[in-house]
């Protein structure tokens, strides 16, 4: 099976799970740049009718920790369109701040 060029999760990562980090590593094994995109405080309480325990912070820098992962981004939307828009333009950039 040949490796993804890129790949990405996004979600609150406030209490991860052991099955959903065992996913997380898995996904990053089977790709080359693996990024992940998490949700401002102000979209996991308007869009998700939850508060976040940790601060975008402290959620952010536990997906930094996850061994494997190449870059952290917050998202500040959860619409699809936009969603998309802000993954493509936190993957380029990497990518290009990464070229050898």
């Amino acid at each position: 099976m040949n490796k993804k060029k890129l790949d990405f999760c996004i979600g609150i990562f406030d209490n991860l799970t052991d099955k959903g980090l065992a996913k997380i590593k898995e996904d990053i094994q089977n790709c080359e740049i693996y990024g992940i995109g998490v949700y401002t405080d102000e979209v996991v309480t308007k869009d998700f009718y939850t508060y976040p325990v940790n601060n975008l912070e402290k959620r952010m820098e536990t997906a930094k920790n996850i061994d494997g992962v190449k870059f952290v981004f917050k998202l500040d939307t959860s619409d699809p369109a936009k969603l998309k828009e802000i993954i493509k333009n936190e993957a380029t950039k990497y990518i290009n701040d990464n070229k050898k």
